[in-house]
């Protein structure tokens, strides 16, 4: 999905920023964990407040700026965004952290040799860290693909799952057949199928993770 795709590729690129050697290192490395400790459901009403449509933070400035209000969470397209945005900035600091201990994990040996053969900065990434990360990036990414399954508590609070169905994730889905309608086997059916599927990604994300670990060891 876009989330877990933003989700890597944010985590990558924050890692590489934390990984090199800038002031205030140890500082901002808090900083972008932080979040991951906060309750999913205090993100998601710190976020909900920060996008109200009457006297959200967020509306508040863009009416100072001069602009109209614009309804984050009753729109459909804009209501996706910021889901994607509030589950990106609650979990990234946990992927930045698995693989920024990748990128410690490989030898600063290597990155010489490399400069010594003339390769740039993104030749050094392309043929070093790259191959040398990706049973990391394998990891991150079913971590994050299970996460993305899983996620409710904040969809829940944040939109529930709405306006109509344009944040409905599978977990609600569930929650909403269980709960709401009363369906209680239609929910729990959705739940084999969802946790089956799952296991199926997974599989085949391990698999590939082995097939790396032969490759590059």
């Amino acid at each position: 999905s876009v989330q877990v795709i933003s989700m890597v590729i944010l985590a990558l690129v924050t890692a590489l920023a934390l990984n090199r050697k800038i002031r205030l290192r140890g500082f901002f490395r808090s900083v972008f964990f932080y979040p991951v400790l906060l309750s999913p459901v205090v993100v998601a009403l710190i976020w909900k407040w920060f996008l109200r449509y009457d006297n959200g933070l967020l509306n508040s400035l863009l009416v100072e700026a001069g602009y109209d209000r614009v309804q984050f969470l009753a729109n459909g397209n804009w209501a996706r965004f910021w889901v994607i945005v509030v589950s990106d900035w609650a979990q990234m600091g946990f992927y930045t952290l698995i693989l920024l201990a990748g990128l410690q994990a490989i030898p600063g040996s290597l990155y010489e040799a490399a400069e010594i053969d003339g390769a740039n900065s993104f030749q050094q990434f392309r043929s070093v860290t790259l191959p040398l990360l990706m049973p990391t990036m394998t990891v991150v990414l079913v971590l994050a693909f299970i996460r993305a399954v899983q996620v409710f508590d904040q969809v829940f609070v944040l939109t529930n799952g709405g306006p109509g169905y344009a944040t409905t994730t599978l977990s609600i889905e569930v929650f909403t057949y269980a709960f709401t309608r009363g369906d209680l086997p239609a929910g729990m059916s959705t739940g084999v199928l969802i946790g089956l599927f799952t296991l199926i990604i997974m599989i085949f994300e391990l698999k590939f993770l082995l097939k790396n670990e032969e490759v590059y060891n």
